[in-house]
């Protein structure tokens, strides 16, 4: 497990701009988002039907879901609206991927990932995010 964390760590940093829709796979795999500062602010899995392209871009950038790393950041001060938030993924974001077809691989991955790099936000049992 700690292969594909490594893995991901080293695959070249996406920026929150204009090109990223694009450049992410629309298959299934792990996701770090972090801050061009380096602290781990989101990470995670695809599950279901959709891809990396419809959870980071979709959901995490563009969605208005409160347990969504824009909605996150509103609900904790750090951002006044999803504009703002939106804004601040922008100019702040950067993610990396890696495409993980198996479904059980990718939910051992995700566990281990989370454990080792404890991102700021993240999704709690109850459905709640966790600060």
């Amino acid at each position: 497990m700690s292969e594909a964390l490594e893995r991901l760590l080293a695959v070249p940093p996406l920026a929150f701009d204009g090109s990223l829709h694009g450049r992410l796979e629309t298959r299934h795999g792990l996701y770090v988002i972090s801050s061009r500062g380096g602290e781990v602010l989101r990470a995670g899995r695809t599950k279901g039907q959709k891809g990396l392209r419809q959870r980071v871009y979709q959901n995490h950038w563009k969605g208005d879901q409160k347990g969504n790393l824009a909605g996150q950041l509103v609900a904790t001060g750090a951002a006044r609206d999803l504009g703002d938030a939106r804004r601040w993924i922008g100019e702040n974001c950067i993610v990396r991927t890696l495409v993980i077809e198996d479904d059980e691989k990718r939910a051992w991955h995700e566990h281990f990932m989370l454990s080792v790099l404890r991102p700021r936000f993240s999704d709690g049992r109850d459905g709640r995010f966790v600060v």
